[in-house]
């Protein structure tokens, strides 16, 4: 079993450092919604790999 990649991130509404792990279960790009372990406020994450297979996320508010 493949292991889940992670990525540091910070969140878009405290600003709070996460590790977050990825789900890369829905392809190369795609988004879904997380809420922050610190102020428990949903994040959008969108999920986009590259052609190396590198993912990459980036964060908003809900």
């Amino acid at each position: 079993m493949d292991e889940l990649p992670e990525q540091t991130v910070h969140c878009p509404f405290c600003d709070a450092r996460l590790t977050l792990l990825l789900d890369t279960s829905a392809g190369a790009e795609h988004s879904y919604t997380e809420d922050c372990h610190v102020c428990c406020q949903p994040m959008l994450v969108h999920l986009t790999q590259d052609t190396d297979g590198h993912w990459q996320a980036t964060l908003e508010q809900e």
